[in-house]
């Protein structure tokens, strides 16, 4: 299994926390769907929010990896001052004079 960088910071471990609670209460009305609809109909149901739920999983996931990595990308390269556009009195340079 590939390293994810960050794997064990406190933002994922938040995130794999909420996963759970999402799990529990999926299951929670999985149980109540199958008391009022049946076993079938509750098991066709669940199937098709799982498949949503893990699309919704990895694209939130994919967005947190490229976040990660744009904030580490930054904390890595020197920060370079921002050039002078002004012309010291507050008014911006112009090219014609």
């Amino acid at each position: 299994m590939p390293r994810v960088p960050g794997r064990d910071s406190e933002m994922f471990k938040s995130v794999r926390q909420g996963a759970g609670w999402a799990f529990g209460v999926g299951l929670v009305l999985a149980a109540a769907s199958v008391l009022r609809d049946g076993p079938r109909d509750a098991l066709k149901g669940a199937i098709k929010a799982g498949l949503q739920g893990g699309q919704w999983a990895a694209e939130a996931t994919e967005q947190v990896r490229d976040i990660y990595a744009e904030v580490q990308s930054e904390q890595k390269a020197p920060t370079e001052p921002a050039e002078d556009t002004s012309d010291g009195r507050g008014h911006a340079k112009s090219g014609c004079r």
